[in-house]
């Protein structure tokens, strides 16, 4: 990615960086099945057939669209640009919560690459401020291989998620954001110390984000471009302007601070993204869902914690709001896992009504357990498992099905093993088989039909001398639910220059061979 830099030496002083999001009144409310291929879209300043446009996406840019036409006039250039595959025209209205909500998640997502993130105050009190984030990335730059680098992985992650950004850096933070307006969405520009005065004074009024009030004023005298403004006579220029316009120059121009409240990371986790379209159908619910699930598999990564369950808010029409709750086995941040327990919980509802929106919520975040998983399942694993099958059963069945789970003897799993005695008369082996002292094993420590062998061979094999079987006789079948028959014993049994086997043999009859060995 080309970055526009006269300078390499800023890695050790402060430094800011601007993102803009010009079009976060879309972004915001777009799914993630349309990011790539955005639809027109035009934001208007009311609900009614009177009302203008008030900002254009570049898709509608492209069909014709200007700021300032009525929505008329943006639908009759829609229809005559648009091919015989036509795509609607969305129009939305402001929603100052969703692009609020919006800002802090990807503040706080930046808050991995710096430890100051800040929204840009209006200019006036009471105003608005465009939509966009500052990064004091000075002092972080070096860990992450010069400004640059850093610069570079920022703005690769945010278009990956094919976010439309604006951004420009310079030491002081009211001219990085005021360059950050003037720039495309391709290449930021990084300005050092001694070049930003020049560089902001060439900006047009109109990218300072002044009130048009201001602006028109100034127009009216010829004036078009920030520096022509600053050689105007500072004296005069007080008396017949707002104080507060002489304060925002000051900082345009590097010679005034400008007070940043550093964003507070939020306590509690919630995101919500919006489908043009209404569905009920579980695949499209969740690719809406996917978004938010990877902003909270990040969260947690980010914040080094992890959460057993969170709420997945469905949004209606006509009706309330479904409310969906996923819990998993142990705390964690797989997002995959809970795609799968939500495609549960939405399959188990069943006759969704259309939703307009997806949120979920998360708010019971814990440390993780440091800890090795064991090559044997031990108690801990074993109660993991049990839980990991009620979350399940919970949510395909639903929780007023599914109270507990609890070991019965009259289940009949899929597969089955018991200790089967066998008499002189059935074993049909050919070779002698000794008997074994009652209460006594020629093996150390083996009891009775516990044997497993260390090392199992590929195929099993005739022994090349004479075996000697210890222990019970294991007969392991396959009952009439199992499409597969099969019956085999096993059993221990030991060489004669004393290396511990294991001995398989079909239940019908035939030669014990050797299957395993215990070293």
């Amino acid at each position: 990615m080309p970055i526009e830099s006269t300078s390499r030496s800023l890695r050790h002083e402060p430094y800011w960086l601007a993102l803009r999001f010009p079009e976060a009144w879309f972004e915001c409310r777009c799914p993630e099945e349309e990011r790539h291929d955005r639809p027109p879209a035009v934001l208007l300043d009311g609900s009614g057939r009177g009302s203008r446009v008030m900002a254009i996406n570049h898709a509608a840019a492209g069909l014709g669209i200007e700021i300032g036409q009525s929505l008329a006039g943006a639908r009759s250039r829609h229809r005559a640009h648009a091919s015989t595959d036509i795509v609607p025209l969305r129009c939305l209205t402001t929603d100052h919560r969703a692009v609020e909500e919006w800002l802090a998640e990807w503040g706080e997502w930046a808050l991995t690459y710096t430890s100051r993130v800040s929204r840009p105050p209006p200019v006036q009190p009471g105003g608005e401020s465009s939509a966009g984030l500052l990064l004091e990335i000075g002092g972080s730059a070096a860990l992450f291989g010069g400004l640059e680098t850093l610069v570079s992985r920022l703005l690769e992650a945010l278009k990956s998620w094919h976010l439309v950004v604006q951004a420009a850096g310079a030491p002081h933070p009211r001219v990085a954001w005021a360059l950050a307006a003037a720039v495309d969405d391709e290449a930021p520009r990084l300005c050092h110390a001694r070049e930003q005065l020049a560089a902001v004074s060439q900006l047009p009024l109109a990218l300072a984000d002044w009130p048009s009030s201001w602006i028109d004023r100034f127009a009216e005298l010829g004036l078009r471009r920030l520096g022509e403004v600053r050689r105007l006579p500072r004296d005069g220029l007080g008396m017949r302007t707002d104080p507060l316009l002489l304060a925002d120059l000051d900082r345009l121009f590097a010679e005034r601070d400008w007070p940043l409240a550093d964003l507070v990371p939020p306590a509690r986790y919630a995101r919500e993204v919006s489908l043009w379209d209404p569905a009920s159908q579980v695949d499209r619910l969740l690719l809406l869902a996917r978004g938010p699930l990877v902003g909270l598999s990040d969260f947690l990564h980010r914040r080094q914690l992890a959460v057993a369950d969170f709420v997945v808010w469905l949004t209606h029409e006509d009706r309330p709001s479904t409310r969906l709750e996923v819990a998993t086995a142990e705390p964690g941040r797989d997002e995959p896992l809970w795609q799968e327990q939500l495609r549960l919980r939405l399959e188990s509802a069943g006759g969704l009504a259309p939703v307009t929106r997806l949120r979920v919520e998360a708010e019971h975040f814990v440390t993780p357990r440091p800890g090795q998983g064991s090559l044997f399942a031990d108690a801990d694993e074993r109660g993991r498992d049990e839980r990991a099958l009620f979350q399940r059963l919970q949510a395909r069945l639903g929780r007023q099905a599914v109270s507990r789970v609890q070991d019965a003897p009259d289940l009949i799993p899929m597969r089955r093993s018991r200790l089967h005695p066998m008499s002189p008369h059935q074993d049909k082996s050919s070779r002698p088989r000794p008997t074994e002292p009652a209460g006594e094993s020629l093996l150390p420590g083996l009891s009775p039909g516990a044997f497993r062998p260390l090392w199992w061979l590929d195929k099993p094999r005739r022994p090349d001398a004479l075996v000697h079987q210890h222990g019970e006789i294991e007969r392991v079948e396959t009952g009439w639910w199992a499409t597969a028959e099969e019956s085999a014993d096993y059993c221990a049994g030991e060489l004669v220059g004393g290396r511990a086997v294991c001995l398989r043999r079909e239940s019908a009859g035939g030669d014990w061979q050797v299957i395993g060995l215990d070293d």
